[in-house]
């Protein structure tokens, strides 16, 4: 019997279909095990210390096989990260494994000492699509709840964050210029929620004062998920700075 109230989803068979359809990309990567055996056999050290030599085009197959094996998703992996330190590969291949179900304990394993040991080499080597795809894989790899709560928060943070942005380009208005005060939309916002005040709002300092506190709480974590934290603080494309530049005006206006 068709759901009278499914015309009005956004999304029309809701969310326990969007869950199905995540579970449906996890088959695991055939023989992932013995592939994160075979790369991190010299140690993270010497892998930090050698460059990735491109694999050529004919070591690939002309059909990619299903399920692609782990073999495979490095040999992408290499491409993409050819000049590059082995480690980076590595640590890709770990995230990879993870997005997976029943990844290996070894990609667990190797995943948290890479960060544990070398957190400062993949900080200045990682670009930002993968440090936020580590911060993903301490959602399921983190030995400590303090982990797995701030990669949680982090993830679903920078989501949000994207998604948003996404649709702000669309305005027309540059990333680092401020919406007009006189352009303010009548209405409210979506569920009834209460909208942020220019005037005395404090929704910003809290969920980031908030998010701060849980990523600091865990050594292991921390470098990464406070330099995230510290590079959305000095951009000055942020809805957050934009937000602060809104106040400023609205206080200069009224005098406050």
């Amino acid at each position: 019997m068709k759901n009278p109230f499914q015309s009005t989803f956004t999304y029309p068979n809701g969310f326990a279909d969007l869950a199905a359809d995540t579970s449906s990309r996890q088959t695991p990567y055939p023989e992932m095990d013995d592939v994160l055996h075979s790369v991190s056999a010299p140690g993270l050290a010497a892998l930090a210390d050698t460059k990735v030599i491109a694999p050529d085009a004919s070591d690939f197959p002309p059909v990619d096989p299903l399920p692609k094996p782990a073999s495979l998703k490095y040999l992408e992996l290499r491409r993409d990260f050819a000049t590059q330190p082995e480690l980076l590969a590595l640590h890709a291949l770990t995230i990879a494994a993870s997005r997976r179900k029943e990844p290996p304990e070894i990609a667990r394993r190797l995943f948290l000492e890479m960060w544990r040991d070398h957190a400062r080499f993949l900080l200045d080597h990682l670009d930002r699509r993968w440090q936020l795809s580590a911060i993903q894989t301490f959602r399921s790899f983190g030995d400590t709840e303090d982990q797995r709560r701030s990669a949680s928060e982090l993830t679903v943070f920078f989501a949000l964050t994207k998604l948003y942005e996404t649709e702000r380009l669309y305005s027309g208005v540059k990333a680092k210029k401020p919406f007009s005060l006189e352009t303010r939309a009548r209405g409210g916002l979506p569920m009834g929620l209460t909208g942020y005040s220019l005037r005395a709002g404090d929704l910003d300092r809290n969920l980031l004062g908030m998010i701060w506190q849980s990523a600091e709480a865990d050594p292991v974590l921390r470098p990464l998920a406070c330099r995230l934290l510290i590079d959305l603080n000095s951009d000055r494309a942020s809805l957050f700075r934009r937000l602060r530049l809104m106040r400023r005006e609205w206080k200069k206006r009224h005098k406050r």
